[in-house]
């Protein structure tokens, strides 16, 4: 054999080795796929999304909506509707429960689900009847289905899920066992009395069987921890809001103009910067425009891959704070207070300080008449710690608390407030009742020691034994 034909002969071999290495595509031992779509795009190329979308009007005459919204779904889609305005790399699907009673351009009056799908080729207006009124959004196999359903009419590289509807963050009565009309939960039914609960929603994406780019959850005081810790292992990043969200700020189209135009590749970079143009330009646009003024709206893209260090670390502060209450039990409110510089009372009085999270236009006569409204409290679990470690002279709750807020921080992949919401930085929403209503609204029966949040971190700890004068 002379060297060339030697060389020739290394040079073929080689070439085999390499085309049989790169046919394997099993994950090697250690590797942790960041998704499970088999076409995910690299990180320098453009990807096609598709736009999934669940609605629920929640009742046609809705003064809470302005309009209702039927109507705010009914725009949301315009822009899909035609065609024309699509790119080639955004799809968009969606299910609709369309109110009884409200009458639109694309609904009569009579109610019922429908479900449709566009690209630039099909133009979407036959509307596939996929239930009547009594059809139940909040079922987690059809909730799944109509995923799985997306996913064959529109493939793409990439997916985000939309849920629009009346939402009302976690709620007792909303929790494991049963979801029931006017507490909290997200894309309320009227029909059926229902709203999606977070651990429905959790089964049916888990159920799907897909992990999206982004969950957006487009209802109101949606940022809630507790829906966070649950949702984020089936996604990229969440969007949600911890406040009252309004209509117009759930139109999807500058969305699809974001994902079509301006995303340069399929990075995180290009992605979070897409968002925060978004939120940041186009919606804050449209609410500067609008003559009907909110003063208290805000949206957070959470990166769900550093939400375990929020619960880690929320864990960490309910421990440190537990362990302060036994101590002063131990040892007595006066020694407690020498050694520490206050009792727990008096940190329990800088808790009741802690920054809530509510709708637009309500003063506290507003809210202590509406026992409607004093059901939807959430509050800034980062206020939470903040003001529990200012309180005390303890070096290891203000530890606990500086990385909470460090781990807070950091999942925050961007955070839009208005200037109205008068407030620098927000955190997640969490749960915060004491130990009275605890019992009273039957905090035990409802589940939430159950949820995947409480049995990581054992924030019922802190909720079945404070004495925090809350506000409402």
């Amino acid at each position: 054999m002379t060297v060339i034909e030697y060389i020739r002969t290394i040079l073929v071999s080689l070439f085999i080795g390499f085309t049989l290495m790169s046919c394997d595509d099993t994950p090697k031992t250690g590797d942790t796929p960041i998704n499970n779509n088999n076409n995910k795009p690299d990180g320098n190329s453009v990807p096609t999304y598709t736009i999934i979308y669940y609605a629920s009007g929640g009742g046609a005459i809705d003064a809470a909506a302005g309009r209702g919204l039927d109507f705010a779904i009914e725009k949301s889609i315009e822009y899909f509707l035609d065609k024309r305005k699509l790119d080639k790399n955004v799809k968009f699907t969606a299910c609709i429960k369309w109110s009884k009673g409200y009458e639109g351009k694309y609904a009569y009056g009579d109610g019922g689900t429908y479900r449709f799908f566009i690209d630039k080729e099909n133009d979407g207006h036959n509307f596939e009847l996929v239930g009547d009124n009594s059809y139940p959004i909040n079922e987690p196999e059809n909730i799944a289905e109509f995923i799985r359903w997306s996913k064959e009419v529109a493939p793409a590289d990439e997916y985000i899920v939309v849920f629009s509807g009346h939402g009302n963050g976690w709620h007792p009565e909303v929790g494991i066992n049963d979801t029931i009309e006017h507490t909290r939960g997200i894309m309320r039914d009227t029909d059926t009395g229902r709203y999606i609960s977070c651990e429905e929603l959790y089964e049916g994406l888990r159920l799907a069987d897909t992990h999206f780019r982004m969950i957006f959850l487009g209802s109101c005081l949606m940022n809630t921890i507790e829906y966070v810790a649950a949702l984020s292992q089936y996604s990229d990043y969440i969007l949600a809001s911890s406040h009252i969200s309004i209509m117009f700020t759930t139109e999807l189209n500058y969305l699809a103009h974001m994902l079509e135009r301006e995303l340069k590749d399929g990075s995180d970079e290009a992605f979070t910067e897409g968002i925060y143009g978004y939120l940041y330009q186009d919606i804050n646009t449209t609410i500067s425009n609008t003559d009907y003024v909110y003063d208290r709206i805000d949206f957070m893209l959470t990166d769900c891959r550093k939400v375990d260090a929020v619960v880690n670390a929320t864990k960490v502060f309910t421990d440190t704070i537990i362990a302060l209450y036994d101590e002063e039990e131990s040892i007595g409110e006066e020694a407690f207070k020498t050694k520490y510089g206050a009792t727990i009372a008096e940190m329990e009085m800088a808790m009741a300080e802690s920054y809530y999270f509510l709708g637009y236009f309500l003063d506290d006569s507003e809210i202590y008449e509406s026992e409607y409204l004093r059901q939807s409290f959430t509050y800034d679990l980062g206020d939470i710690a903040k003001r529990a470690s200012s309180a005390l002279n303890s070096t290891k709750l203000k530890e606990s608390y500086e990385a909470l807020h460090a781990a807070s921080t950091e999942s925050q992949a961007v955070c839009y407030a208005t200037t109205l919401v008068n407030k620098k930085e927000l955190h997640h929403s969490v749960t915060f009742t004491n130990a009275e209503k605890w019992e009273e609204r039957n905090y035990d029966e409802s589940g939430y020691e159950e949820s995947l949040f409480d049995q990581r971190t054992g924030w019922s700890r802190l909720l079945k034994r404070n004495n925090v004068p809350l506000k409402f």
